[in-house]
């Protein structure tokens, strides 16, 4: 007996393959049947952006390390595949604006990714045929910069293809000027191309650029008048273009924006915003819940103050100031922004990079009974110096997720001063130490995790561990992946008795063994642990010696 599901059925089935990002169910959902067609390939483009072909994913990560590949040939005949998939992605977009395919593509994206295209055109395997097959005679006539033109036709030019700025900002806009759909774009482009885009984007919610130079034509104006429901935005970096100055232009987009809109303001690298620039972030102060700021002079620290308290502010990073004499007026200024932080109640997320003395500056807010963190991330700071720190940090019992990265020290009080504050904070579940736990012994590591029950992510350094270390994570009934960096010899005798006694709790468990001192575990006693992992708890095994030296870069990505 057969049966005919509802429509709306079908649909909510389609939705949740797209929550739960599974690209090749919905794409034989689109070829099965044509009753599955539309809907099938309408959820697939409003996922074009975290596609495996082109940000990230199990496929994209494969692909980036057959890269390394020994010879140009294989290279290319490994490349090849991923890259025709990325390239066919956005030939059907753009084929798409000239009402040349099935459906239109373009009306179905949310999020406008050019950064990505770039890449696409950028990358050494878009050559050859993959290139030829992407820049068919109606789209190279569609970028070419001249072509000719017979009663309505446009004839091929004899033009090469353009540069890659031409083509993208000439793709970029005829996506633009033809969907009304986009809610989140990022791209990098010249200011009147950016203010011309704004214009026709009535649903822009969020915009991720290069420079922020390219706000300076009055971009703040043009998303208060086209894009009445803009809120976030992100800038790589903002340097001073000479006669103007990232100061003046950040102050004048900030001003220009409807007042108290902008929830999300982030730069994330080298800028040159000045103590105008924060004072004007304070006509966004009822809104703003995610500030992250970098590359501030003491001067501009000095304004923050200025701000006063931010009802709505969530989440706070301050990284990489520019350095400063450590003088009287220094430590004015960082108790002024201590005060400040704590004036703001609903901060939840702070992360500091070498900001301020940030050691100094946490311990007096973290010790104020009115800041109640969930996260707390601190970077580039010494234990010797953190003992103030420390002693505050064990007031903070709502912490939740807590990284620290610093010089650690020998001297065993700091050590165990900091066991004793991680002790109290129960209630943690992601837990990192780098460099700075990289004196700690077994004992510390006993005397800390009896008392985090809720623990789930744990990455630890140490002085030296063995097959006895391992013993110390099993009061750890919830902990999904374990990473050790300390210098470390552990047997699989050790290790596969350690896997036999986790329980129900540990299923997914990732064990990371990251600096090994010698290779007595061999590749087959390797292979035998991540079977048995995989079998008894579906989980994972990564293993590596000391002497392959893992840059700090990789592990920061393994966890990120």
């Amino acid at each position: 007996m057969t049966f005919a599901l509802a429509g709306d059925v079908l649909y909510i089935i389609l939705d949740i393959l797209g929550d739960e990002k599974d690209y090749n169910s919905l794409f034989q959902c689109a070829i099965s049947s044509r009753c599955f067609t539309e809907h099938s390939l309408a959820v697939l483009y409003k996922l074009c952006d975290t596609s495996p072909v082109r940000g990230g994913g199990t496929e994209d990560e494969q692909f980036r390390s057959r890269r390394v590949a020994t010879t140009w040939g294989s290279t290319k005949g490994e490349q090849d595949p991923a890259i025709r998939k990325w390239a066919l992605l956005w030939r059907s977009i753009v084929l798409s604006t000239l009402d040349q395919t099935y459906l239109p593509y373009y009306s179905y994206i949310r999020y406008l990714d050019l950064d990505d295209f770039a890449d696409l055109l950028r990358d050494p395997g878009f050559t050859g045929e993959v290139k030829e097959d992407f820049f068919t005679p109606e789209l190279l006539n569609f970028v070419s910069h001249d072509y000719q033109a017979k009663g309505n036709k446009r004839l091929r030019s004899s033009r090469l293809v353009p540069d890659n700025d031409w083509v993208m900002v000439t793709i970029g806009t005829a996506i633009v000027q033809k969907t009304m759909s986009i809610r989140g774009m990022s791209c990098n482009v010249r200011p009147e191309t950016l203010s011309a885009w704004i214009e026709d984007l009535p649903l822009l919610q969020s915009l991720t650029i290069w420079s922020g130079d390219a706000l300076s034509q009055h971009a703040g104006d043009k998303l208060r008048n086209h894009c009445p429901a803009f809120k976030h935005l992100t800038i790589y970096g903002w340097k001073n273009n000479p006669p103007r100055t990232a100061e003046a232009d950040c102050e004048q987009f900030l001003n220009e924006l409807r007042p108290n809109t902008l929830e999300y303001f982030e730069i994330l690298s080298y800028s040159q915003l000045g103590p105008r620039s924060i004072k004007s972030i304070g006509s966004h102060l009822n809104s703003l819940a995610e500030l992250k700021l970098t590359s501030l002079t003491i001067e501009s620290i000095a304004e923050l103050p200025s701000l006063t308290a931010a009802p709505a502010l969530n989440v706070l990073v301050l990284t990489d100031s520019i350095p400063a004499a450590r003088d009287e007026n220094f430590y004015a200024v960082v108790r002024r922004v201590a005060e400040w932080m704590c004036s703001c109640r609903s901060l939840r997320r702070l992360e500091l990079r070498r900001f301020v003395d940030d050691s100094f500056l946490l311990s007096q807010v973290l010790a104020d009974e009115g800041i109640h963190l969930t996260t707390l991330s601190l970077a580039g700071y010494a234990m010797v110096d953190g003992r103030a720190f420390h002693e505050a940090l064990a007031c903070q019992q709502t912490l939740q997720n807590l990284y620290l990265r610093g010089e650690a020290s020998e001297f065993m009080q700091g050590n165990e001063l900091l066991v004793q504050a991680i002790s109290q904070l129960n209630n943690l579940r992601e837990l990192e130490l780098k460099d700075i736990s990289d004196c700690f012994t077994t004992d510390h590591v006993i005397a800390m995790t009896p008392y985090l029950p809720h623990l789930e992510r744990l990455w630890i350094s140490g002085d030296f561990f063995d097959d006895g270390a391992l013993n110390t994570f099993l009061c750890l009934p919830k902990l999904q992946s374990l990473a050790i960096h300390a210098f470390s010899r552990f047997t699989a005798d050790g290790i596969l008795g350690f896997i036999s006694q986790l329980g129900p709790g540990n299923r997914g468990f990732n064990l990371t063994i990251l600096n090994a001192v010698d290779s007595s575990l061999t590749e087959e006693a390797q292979n035998v642990i991540r079977d048995t992992l995989k079998v008894s708890l579906d989980g994972s095994f990564d293993y590596g010696l000391a002497q392959e030296e893992y840059s700090d870069t990789d592990s920061d990505e393994m966890y990120e």
